[in-house]
């Protein structure tokens, strides 16, 4: 093997072709970068450069399984391009560079739009045939779910169009968008957490209770609790590590409870990289989406507890509300949550204004 080469995937045979992939270090004046090459017998050879070693094995692995698969990636530009192999590249290019549970749901959206736009090319696709699209589309999912599906069909053109010189206009800009729903916000009571702490202690998921606990007393979002591994606990410091969540990395801090629930569940022997509440061997799905692997014990837990219209992830809306109204300011509740933007910790202000009633109310006899 050459020096300053990882060999990711080897040869392949597949058919009459020889497929060949390998990753190289390249020196550059400002660091290192990844250079993914994939290799093919009589065609010319495809590559992309990437800033981490995990992004460049990804994204040769990716493009072997769509060539074995009888897809069809090229780094040369025609003039128009199919519309699933426009997919087929944005997948590799842009999606494969993104974090996991997005990635996943972009791949749950192209499927959709390869099947809707099937045989078609880039310019084929018109605002009339987008309408038709959304429509459809609105009689089996709700509005949220078509907005991912359009923003990921708009950024592919835009994508095509800016980086990859193709000249097509994006049909998406001048379709009429669904407005989304209002955010819900179901919260917990004392009593309905207190009786669903219970049941959860008596759940054949044996650590239902202490994962129904963390997020409670953290905020966090279900799938970062139930991925969670052991090397980003500091039990002293009283802090979890998320190096990989939805938005920006975050350190969250813990609840002498949960520590001791930590400790708790603690193995005497644990290496850094053991899940803390997953077994060993988990399914694809499990990985991408930690949580579902206590969705059902959930799930049965609520409904044993007599809860109406409480779900997992209103598990962090009550952390968040009861924090707010503990006192706690806007914006360390936004970086105890992971929050982007000020106005996704606005929903909750609505939940102070009982509070500030009973706080005017201690001067109601002010000049009497």
């Amino acid at each position: 093997m050459i020096k300053g080469t990882h060999l990711f995937s080897g040869c392949v045979r597949f058919g009459v072709w020889v497929i060949m992939a390998t990753v190289r270090t390249v020196k550059r004046k400002k660091g290192v970068v990844y250079r993914a090459e994939v290799r093919i017998k009589s065609h010319p050879r495809l590559s992309q450069t990437f800033d981490r070693l995990s992004d460049a094995q990804r994204w040769a692995e990716d493009t072997e399984a769509i060539l074995r698969s009888g897809g069809d990636i090229s780094n040369a530009t025609p003039d128009d391009m199919a519309f699933s192999k426009a997919l087929d590249r944005y997948e590799l290019e842009v999606s494969s560079q993104k974090r996991p549970n997005t990635r996943a749901r972009e791949i749950t959206s192209a499927n959709r739009l390869r099947e809707s736009f099937k045989g078609l090319s880039l310019k084929d696709i018109t605002p009339a045939r987008v309408a038709v699209f959304r429509d459809n589309r609105l009689q089996r999912v709700g509005p949220s779910t078509l907005q991912k599906d359009l923003a990921l069909l708009s950024h592919l053109y835009t994508i095509a169009r800016t980086e990859w010189a193709l000249g097509i206009s994006n049909p998406v800009t001048s379709v009429r968008k669904p407005m989304r729903p209002a955010g819900r916000l179901r919260l917990l009571s004392k009593d309905e957490a207190r009786n669903l702490l219970e049941i959860c202690k008596k759940s054949r998921n044996e650590k239902l209770y202490h994962y129904v606990q963390l997020l409670l007393h953290t905020g966090m979002r279900p799938s970062e609790g139930a991925g969670l591994v052991w090397g980003q606990v500091d039990i002293d410091a009283r802090i979890i590590d998320l190096t990989v969540t939805k938005t920006k990395p975050r350190r969250v801090p813990l609840t002498i409870m949960v520590v001791e629930i930590l400790i708790d569940i603690m193995p005497e022997q644990c290496s850094n990289n053991m899940r803390i509440f997953l077994p060993e061997t988990i399914s694809v799905t499990v990985q991408r989406r930690p949580n579902l692997f206590f969705r059902r014990a959930f799930n049965n837990a609520v409904k044993k507890a007599k809860i109406d219209d409480f779900h997992m992830h209103d598990l962090r809306h009550t952390a968040a509300s009861y924090l707010l109204m503990a006192g706690v300011d806007l914006r360390t509740l936004a970086e105890i949550l992971g929050h982007s933007t000020m106005q996704m910790v606005q929903r909750y202000t609505h939940l102070l204004d009982d509070h500030k009633l009973k706080a005017i109310d201690k001067i109601a006899g002010l000049g009497l």
